[in-house]
């Protein structure tokens, strides 16, 4: 009885220990400039150094959400849409990132709140859009020593009327 009762509170006491603890996961300053930085950069990344490029900057297991949707695509989905748009001919000009949070979830994987406005330009379309100001949800994973994208959600910031 003795060695149930001892085993039982051996028990309870691990269980609310590892559940009280929390993991520290830190994020440096300079991982926070360096995850800012790719964020504004992407889009003009694409602009300036080409596909192969800004294609380097998503995770192999990147996912996007787009908030107003249903659904969820995959790597290969997602880049082939931004793929499209840009073979035929649209760029970005300018992109500016304002960082809400940095929330670390794991090692090197850190959750990235941020709007960001990027301005475009537009070619053989009636798209009259020239700028988007959106808000993102992304998760930045460091693979091979470098920061990558790894999860993005979005959607355009309400327009006021």
């Amino acid at each position: 009885m003795r060695l149930q009762i001892f085993t039982l509170m051996f028990m309870i006491t691990l269980f609310l220990g590892c559940s009280e603890s929390e993991v520290d996961y830190t994020i440096t300053e300079a991982d926070k400039k360096e995850i800012e930085a790719l964020k504004k950069n992407i889009p003009l990344i694409l602009a300036n150094e080409g596909w192969e490029a800004y294609e380097k900057t998503f995770s192999k297991n990147y996912k996007n959400w787009h908030m107003l949707g249903d659904q969820v695509r995959h790597r290969d989905e997602y880049l082939s849409l931004v793929k499209q748009w840009y073979d035929a001919g649209n760029r970005a000009n300018d992109s500016e990132v304002q960082s809400v949070a940095f929330i670390p979830i794991a090692k090197n994987k850190v959750m990235y709140l941020h709007k960001q406005i990027e301005r475009f330009d537009l070619v053989n379309t009636e798209e009259k859009q020239l700028s988007r100001d959106i808000r993102f949800i992304g998760i930045f994973i460091k693979e091979e020593g470098e920061w990558k994208v790894d999860f993005t959600a979005f959607m355009d910031a309400p327009q006021n009327s």
